[in-house]
């Protein structure tokens, strides 16, 4: 074996040994180069929890380390591979802030869109607000690292949930057609068919409907013109609400 190799494994099991015995010691206790060393470790280990508890102890510690912008890498790493949606997004939104120019910031940006969507309800019926952020980063993230290493990933998550939103949309503008709520009911079928049109199902129904809560509300209108239903419609008449919903039959 040659002098260098003998060296080598000598220095590496040294390192080794030195690191399973620091473990014992606070990280707050070790040296700036001990404390990254663990944290690293801890990181290829998998072993989130103490990657996320590490890192808070380090920057107390060394609040000004070389290694820090590192170190909150691992720790966003970290709960997002902990499902831990919202603390991720924190942290990621935290790292871009303060390394705009990082090449890690697109992963950044991609992973927040993904928690975003992972909170994000898949029943229709349920708030989409999530959707909706998850949406709006995916974009963002498109136009701004264009044929990145996620694109076909996001671009399939955003028809999914370009879709269900659709659907929400949908079904909202449905439940106030059942309570005969005509004017939410049609503010909401006007959103869809401008919004959503590419859905040719769901802008067909929502152009019948339209149309329909228009003769519904001029019916209304007739029989209660002061009504506060019909705030949204000061000035107008049931014949203009007539000529309206003649508009979306043809």
């Amino acid at each position: 074996m040659k002098i260098s190799t003998f060296i080598s494994i000598i220095t590496l099991s040294s390192s080794l040994i030195m690191l399973n015995s620091c473990q014992t010691i606070p990280i707050g206790e070790m040296s700036q180069d001990d404390g990254i060393t663990l944290i690293r470790v801890e990181y290829n280990d998998k072993s989130w929890s103490e990657v996320i508890n590490n890192v808070d102890e380090y920057k107390t510690r060394y609040p000004y380390s070389k290694f820090n912008i590192e170190a909150e890498l691992m720790q966003a790493d970290a709960y997002y591979q902990s499902d831990r949606y919202p603390e991720c997004i924190a942290a990621y939104e935290d790292f871009i802030r303060k390394n705009p120019s990082n090449p890690s910031v697109s992963l950044a940006h991609y992973r927040i869109g993904v928690s975003y969507d992972y909170q994000a309800p898949t029943a229709i019926d349920k708030e989409q607000l999530n959707a909706k952020k998850a949406m709006a980063k995916y974009l963002f993230y498109l136009k701004n690292f264009p044929k990145s290493e996620y694109e076909k990933d996001v671009r399939e998550r955003i028809e999914i949930l370009n879709r269900r939103i659709a659907e929400h949309e949908d079904f909202i503008a449905n439940f106030y057609w059942r309570k005969d709520q005509y004017s939410a009911s049609l503010a909401r079928y006007l959103s869809l068919v401008k919004n959503y049109g590419q859905y040719t199902d769901l802008k067909k129904q929502a152009i019948e409907k339209i149309s329909k809560c228009y003769d519904k509300l001029a019916d209304q209108l007739e029989e209660d013109p002061i009504s506060e239903e019909f705030i949204t419609f000061k000035n107008t008449t049931p014949e203009d609400l007539r000529k309206k919903a003649q508009e979306y039959k043809n």
